[in-house]
């Protein structure tokens, strides 16, 4: 596996992990607003729930809340660890995939590198056909 499927993979675990502490989030503070109100959110009818049951939901959502958020603190950090080893990158053509992934376009790479935009373009494209080639070579 090369540097650019890690961080892509990385990004994409990372965006579930986001969206997953999100659906949590959202039932903690459901489970809240049942618990201190004594609402359901979706009625709007007072519910009677016993006081142990209601608190024992809601710990459990917030314990669930905390696993996610360490979660995702720690795939964050990976992330940013490996786009602070990225920018170190040398190689046209590892500098470009790295600038490509930080939502640049090719014109506006060839401008930073002081290479032109055609150059920048073949110059990728051989290295992608080259690579594309080993990959099927083997």
């Amino acid at each position: 596996m090369n540097w650019k499927e890690s961080y892509n993979d990385i990004c994409a675990e990372l965006r579930i992990v986001q969206i997953h502490e999100m659906e949590i989030r959202r039932r903690v503070e459901l489970a809240h607003d049942v618990l201190f109100s004594g609402k359901m959110a979706s009625s709007g009818d007072y519910v009677h729930i016993p006081l142990d049951k209601g608190l024992e939901k809601y710990l459990s959502a917030v314990s669930e809340l905390e696993e996610a958020q360490a979660e995702t603190d720690r795939l964050q950090k990976i992330k940013n660890d490996m786009e602070s080893e990225m920018v170190k990158f040398t190689g046209l053509a590892n500098v470009v995939m790295c600038k490509r992934i930080e939502g640049k376009t090719y014109k506006e790479i060839a401008v930073e590198l002081g290479y032109s935009e055609s150059h920048i373009r073949n110059h990728m494209s051989k290295k992608y056909k080259h690579s594309t080639e080993s990959n099927l070579a083997s």
